[in-house]
């Protein structure tokens, strides 16, 4: 049976929501995951350069193993992989163990994130009409819903790792779902052309989308850095910098204050990123709106400037709720950053139809694993609170250019169109 672009919609919708809740969930865990090594953050920061590490491994060849099978069953093949994986790596007893495991998550998410948006943006241009965000919306929707179950779980001073497991299997169930309602390789024009089309590196170093590949940078680093060190900057803000690392199995045999000190620490690392993840998916799933209205160059401008002030607010020594402002507002600017800029990337003028995307995809990937490997040896040398400072830059220089980049990556857009027209 053929899948319809609403259809196809659906089922794109619901993997991202898999993903977001289960990422959402082990996001606050990781302190724990961390202290349960006896490590420093410097050396917990490895596991995301493994992660990195797997997905540039695996950027050469995901192009290559979507032409041969598809995006739909390349969504299938990840998706097992990946649910496969996470639950045993954040139940790894030892730390070489972890970082062997977070090597293949990166091998697996990197040639998913290539798909799942390659079937997004295709579905935007069967629809007709502005919908990528909205669909990345129900990635943050996702990731607010496991930051929030894991706040309360913490609350109630039970394993955060049961709910990460019941998570895993909640998301097996839902794969023949998604599954079936994918669009064919057939319905995809970059699937179904007569040629694969390799990635040359004339194109990998094509200007235009170097300067784009920018943006998709500051998109995950900000998501990344918040989503993977938020709770531990939250943790500095309650227990100091340099805090003893104590597993919590030995949280029994501290002083009673020093252990509710620590556990409401790690319930206001949850909570705030909630709130990050709250503000980023009534962004995402208002994003199709509002780019509908002022365009993409306008709301990333916009948003580009909320984040810089969320940055600001987050910096400032100030009461916990004008931390979690902070963060709501970083998740609100950030928004619609990636999706955006895998739609603009996706019509680059000058690049056979879907390398692009697959390029773009992964640079993101990279930087969302990447570059919180900086700030974990940043933070633990200088501070979480002036590490998170510095990445206001990245707003900043968006909020600056997005307009006159975004706009040539337009008026080239049309150029194409009308060439396809006319021939």
């Amino acid at each position: 049976m053929t899948a319809t672009p609403q259809s196809a919609r659906f089922s794109v919708s619901l993997i991202f929501l898999i993903y977001g809740t289960l990422i959402g969930s082990y996001l606050p865990y990781l302190p724990f995951v961390k202290d349960r090594f006896g490590i420093g953050e410097s050396a917990f920061s490895m596991g995301f350069l493994f992660g990195a590490f797997g997905a540039l491994a695996s950027l050469p060849l995901a192009p290559w193993i979507i032409k041969q099978i598809g995006t739909r069953k390349a969504i299938l093949l990840m998706s097992l992989l990946y649910l496969s994986t996470v639950g045993f790596m954040m139940a790894a007893p030892s730390f070489a163990l972890f970082l062997v495991l977070f090597l293949l998550v990166g091998l697996t998410i990197s040639t998913w994130e290539i798909a799942v948006n390659s079937q997004a943006s295709a579905i935007e241009d069967q629809m007709g009409r502005p919908v990528i965000s909205s669909i990345h919306g129900f990635w943050s929707l996702g990731t607010f819903i496991g930051t929030a179950a894991m706040a309360g779980w913490l609350a109630l001073k039970l394993n955060g790792l049961w709910l990460i497991l019941g998570l895993i299997v909640l998301g097996f169930l839902a794969l023949p779902t998604v599954y079936g309602g994918l669009l064919r390789r057939e319905q995809i024009p970059a699937e179904s052309t007569a040629k694969p089309q390799p990635l040359k590196l004339r194109y990998m170093l094509y200007p235009p989308l170097i300067a784009i590949a920018f943006y998709m940078v500051a998109g995950y680093m900000l998501e990344g850095t918040f989503q993977d060190w938020g709770a531990l900057l939250i943790r500095e803000l309650m227990l100091g910098r340099g805090a003893e690392i104590v597993p919590e199995r030995l949280w029994s045999l501290l002083p009673v204050q020093e252990a509710d000190l620590r556990r409401r620490a790690a319930v206001s690392g949850a909570v705030a990123l909630a709130f990050f993840t709250g503000t980023m998916t009534i962004g995402r799933l208002s994003g199709d709106f509002v780019i509908a209205r002022i365009g993409r160059a306008g709301t990333l401008q916009i948003g580009g400037i909320i984040a810089v002030i969320g940055i600001v607010l987050v910096y400032l020594p100030s009461h916990q709720l004008l931390t979690f402002i902070g963060f709501a507002c970083v998740g609100l600017g950030t928004a619609n950053i990636v999706p955006q800029v895998i739609k603009t990337a996706d019509s680059t003028p000058g690049l056979p139809a879907g390398v692009a995307i697959s390029i773009i995809t992964a640079v993101g990937f990279v930087a969302f694993l990447g570059g919180p490997v900086t700030i974990g040896f940043s933070g633990e040398h200088y501070g979480f609170r002036v590490t998170f400072l510095t990445l206001a830059i990245f707003p900043l220089v968006l909020a600056l250019t997005a307009g006159l980049l975004l706009r040539w990556f337009e008026r080239g857009r049309k150029d194409r169109l009308q060439a396809e027209t006319t021939d």
